[in-house]
């Protein structure tokens, strides 16, 4: 079967960028398409047995998770070089739902494919077991942040990890990075109510650390930002040297808030 175009090595981004190019020639000749999906599209529910995993390429995926009233929880967002779902491979089916953010270009792998192909790459099957587990120190993160951070320090140590892992997979800048979530949105990554995220936003703009408008998050101190949240990048195991300020001592007075 002829090999569907466009799994060029300008994807080998983000965390991809941790495959050997001989991984990534073995990992091209797994999939079996490139999906175009809408933006805000429900891709994944919960429960439902799935068949293939998702490598996105282009674009933002949420995962999401609801309770009885419908009401809804971010629990991670994927950036270029993720692995939406590949934990379903032994799993069958997720515990949560994803959804296109924006427009999306993914690589389709097909379970049976997987299957039949990483037994036979021992090197392959490792390094795509690493991002799976760097997958799951994220959550970590995640869940440390809605626990133990405050309102404020919590929406900058998530700004400064979609800042860090946007400009690993070149989507970010110096001076920022688009992210566009609304503020409802971003209550549900921090578990906050939109009137709360509203006064968080002000206060980081007034504070001179980042200004969130329009869909972009336009840094303007990153080391203080990362003080703020208390963020340390380690937990996101990138092998290169893109390392904002951090340093172990939070800003007390914002972090208070």
């Amino acid at each position: 079967m002829m090999k569907p175009p466009n799994f060029g090595r300008e994807h080998k981004v983000g965390l991809l960028r941790q495959l050997t190019d001989a991984d990534w020639t073995s990992l091209s000749a797994l999939h079996s398409e490139i999906r175009q999906i809408p933006a805000r599209t429900r891709v994944i529910d919960a429960g439902v047995a799935l068949h293939e995993s998702l490598l996105l390429f282009d674009g933002l995926m949420v995962r999401h998770m609801s309770d009885r009233r419908g009401r809804r929880q971010m629990v991670a967002v994927q950036v270029p070089g993720d692995f939406v779902d590949l934990h379903s491979l032994p799993l069958g089916h997720l515990d949560h739902s994803v959804t296109t953010l924006t427009e999306v270009r993914v690589a389709v792998f097909p379970h049976d494919r997987l299957r039949a192909g990483l037994p036979e790459n021992a090197g392959l099957s490792l390094r795509l077991w690493r991002l799976t587990l760097i997958d799951a120190a994220i959550h970590r993160r995640w869940t440390f942040r809605l626990g133990r951070l405050r309102a404020l320090a919590g929406m900058a140590d998530f700004f400064c990890e979609m800042d860090y892992r946007m400009r690993n997979c070149g989507h970010g800048t110096d001076d920022g990075f688009h992210l566009p979530l609304t503020q409802s949105d971003l209550a549900e990554v921090c578990g906050l109510s939109p009137i709360h995220v509203n006064r968080v936003l002000r206060d980081l703009r007034e504070a001179g650390l980042c200004t969130f408008a329009d869909g972009r998050v336009l840094i303007h101190d990153r080391e203080e930002l990362c003080r703020l949240g208390e963020f340390d990048p380690s937990y996101l195991y990138f092998e290169d040297d893109l390392k904002p300020g951090f340093e172990e001592a939070p800003a007390q007075q914002l972090a208070e808030r």
